[in-house]
C-alpha cells in the first residue's frame, strides 16, 4: 500500500483552477454559437497633448522623443447580435480597479454579461475608462518624475485591490480565505480573478475626465443604455445628466454610497428624463439606505428610481461583484425586465 502525499495548498488551488477552468471551457463549447451581425472596437474622446517625456529610462530617447500622444479617451469593444430584438445598445462601464474584462467570461467559465446580454438580443460595449486598460494611461507626469524633471508630488495617486481587500470589501466573506457559507461568488475560482484587477489612476480630476470620455462615446453610439458598477456609477448618472437627451436608461449594479452626494442640483434636474435601476447584493445596508435616500430625492423631482435589493426579492449572498456571481443569468434577467418595463426599446 503507498503512502498518501499531501499536495501543498498552492498546488491544489492550481488544480482545483485548472479543473474549473476546463470545466467552464466545456461548458462554454456547447452553447448555441454566438450570431454576431458585426463586432469591434473604437476609441472615443480624449485629448492630444504634448509630452516632452515619452521615455521614462532616457531623457534624450531617439525612439520615443518628445511628442504628441493621445490621452484622456476610452476604449470600447462591441458586438451586435445578427437578431437584434432591442434597439438600444448598452454600454458596459467597469467600476474602478477593472477594465471590462470583469463582463466577460467569469473567472470559473461561465459566460459573462457581455455575451449573455447579447444572446438576449442586445448589443454591448465594453467600456475600459480614461486611464485603465486598453485606453491606455498618461504615463508623462510619472516619467517626468521619474527623470528628476518634475516632484514627487505631482505624480498621479494611483491604486489597486489586492486579494486580501477583493475579498472583504467585495463581501464574498468576513475575512481573506474565509467565503460566506451563502456566497454567490465562485470561491473555488479565486485565483483566476485576481489578474483581473488593475491599477485606477484616483485624482479628483479623473471624474471630470471620464464623464467627458463616456459622453462622447454615447454621442458616437446614439441613443443608449448605460450600465455601471461601483465607483463607475458616479460617472454614469453625471454622463446621463450631459446626454439626457441620447442616455435611454441606467443599469446601475452596487451604487457607490457617497456617490449620490456628489451629483449637483442642476444634474439632478436633468437625470430625471433618465430612468434608473440600482441593483444591490446582500450585506450592503449603507448602499441600500443610500440609494432609497437618493430615490426619494428623485421621486419629488419627478424621476424614476428602481431599487431592487436581491435579499428582499428572496436572492441570497450575492456580493459587489454580481457579473461574476453564480446567479448572474438570473440578476440579467432581472435587469432586463425592469429595461422591458422602464425603458421602451423594441426594434
Amino acid at each position: 500500500m503507498h503512502a498518501r502525499c499531501a499536495l501543498p495548498h498552492s498546488m491544489l488551488s492550481a488544480m482545483a483552477v485548472a479543473g474549473v477552468f476546463v470545466a467552464g471551457v466545456a461548458g462554454a463549447m456547447a452553447q448555441e454559437p454566438l450570431r454576431i451581425a458585426k463586432q469591434g472596437s473604437i476609441e472615443v474622446g480624449g485629448e492630444m497633448v504634448f509630452c516632452p517625456t515619452n521615455d521614462g529610462g532616457d531623457p534624450k530617447s531617439q525612439r520615443w522623443p518628445p511628442g504628441r500622444v493621445m490621452i484622456n479617451h476610452v476604449h470600447a469593444t462591441y458586438q451586435y447580435p445578427a437578431n437584434q430584438t432591442y434597439k438600444y445598445p448598452i454600454l458596459f462601464n467597469p467600476a474602478a480597479g477593472h477594465s471590462a474584462r470583469v463582463y466577460d467570461t467569469t473567472p470559473d467559465g461561465r459566460e459573462g454579461w457581455l455575451t449573455l446580454f447579447v444572446r438576449e438580443g442586445f448589443a454591448v460595449y465594453g467600456v475600459d475608462r480614461v486611464n485603465t486598460g486598453r485606453a491606455g494611461s498618461d504615463i508623462c507626469k510619472i516619467n517626468a518624475v521619474k527623470l528628476g524633471l518634475a516632484p514627487p508630488s505631482e505624480l498621479p495617486a494611483i491604486n489597486r485591490y489586492s486579494a486580501e481587500s477583493a475579498w472583504v470589501t467585495f463581501r464574498w466573506g468576513p475575512q481573506y480565505g474565509v467565503p460566506y457559507p451563502d456566497t454567490q461568488f465562485p470561491i473555488e475560482a479565486a485565483d483566476a480573478y485576481y489578474p483581473q484587477t488593475i491599477s485606477t489612476y484616483r485624482d479628483p480630476q479623473e471624474l471630470k475626465k471620464s464623464v467627458s470620455a463616456l459622453a462622447a462615446l454615447v454621442g458616437k453610439v446614439g441613443p443608449s443604455i448605460l450600465q455601471t458598477w461601483s465607483s463607475s456609477g458616479l460617472i454614469g448618472y453625471l454622463t446621463a445628466a450631459e446626454r439626457p437627451e441620447l442616455v435611454k436608461g441606467i443599469l446601475a449594479v452596487e451604487t457607490s454610497p457617497g456617490s449620490f452626494n456628489e451629483i449637483p442640483a442642476e444634474a439632478m434636474k436633468r437625470l430625471v428624463k433618465v430612468p434608473i435601476l440600482i441593483v444591490i447584493g446582500d450585506r450592503a445596508p449603507d448602499r441600500v439606505a443610500t440609494s432609497r435616500t437618493f430615490q426619494e430625492r428623485m421621486k419629488a423631482l419627478g424621476g424614476v428610481v428602481t431599487v431592487d435589493v436581491l435579499p428582499e426579492a428572496g436572492i441570497r449572498g450575492n456580493g459587489h461583484t454580481l457579473m461574476l456571481e453564480k446567479n448572474n443569468k438570473e440578476i440579467m434577467g432581472r435587469m432586463i425586465n425592469w429595461l422591458r418595463v422602464h425603458v421602451d426599446g423594441r426594434s
